[in-house]
């Protein structure tokens, strides 16, 4: 079994993921909300898998997420996992759908704020893979999910998500790369 860290485990997310794990027989260690971003080098330091299940409002996003992905990378943790958010997904080769023209500008400092997280895993020689749901959060937890493009009418529960993500650490087949989830 894996020893792994959840960065945001007191989250919707985050703690669905630390659930999931700790049931299947992984030795999970749960971050809350905010042990500082540095902290989290020497936190993750030793684990096979570090999963960021994080948002600081409070902060730039671009800033933020930089310098969370710049922590983990630097921890040397075996695997990185990152919860993300499906505007970063493509809707056609190489244009995510924060790209499109008539993408929200109020909500575009925040996804590429992500993005900027995105872009230093890229940059690293980390194992890294970042799941995102195809869409929202929301609807009725079923015990499945499917691999699936950007559908932001798509409603995933966070309980289905756990399941991709965990099933992602316990089977690692993505690397180097952002997947979306969605509901069956």
């Amino acid at each position: 079994m894996a020893k792994i860290v959840v960065f945001g485990a007191s989250g919707r997310a985050g703690s669905r993921i630390a659930a999931v794990a700790r049931s299947r027989g992984h030795e999970v260690t749960g971050v809350g909300r905010d042990p500082g971003v540095q902290a989290a080098a020497s936190v993750a330091a030793g684990y096979d898998v570090a999963v960021s299940a994080v948002a600081d409002l409070a902060r730039d996003p671009a800033e933020f997420y930089a310098e969370a992905a710049r922590a983990l990378v630097s921890s040397g943790v075996g695997r990185i996992v990152v919860v993300g958010i499906y505007p970063l997904l493509e809707t056609s080769p190489g244009v995510r759908l924060v790209d499109s023209p008539d993408f929200p500008a109020e909500h575009r400092p925040f996804c590429l704020g992500h993005a900027a997280g995105v872009e230093v895993l890229a940059a690293s020689e980390a194992d890294w893979v970042v799941l995102s749901p195809a869409g929202d959060f929301g609807g009725e937890a079923t015990g499945t999910y499917r691999r699936a493009a950007v559908d932001p009418g798509n409603q995933l529960t966070y309980e289905d998500f756990a399941l991709a993500v965990v099933d992602e650490i316990d089977h690692p087949t993505h690397h180097h790369t952002q997947i979306g989830v969605a509901s069956v």
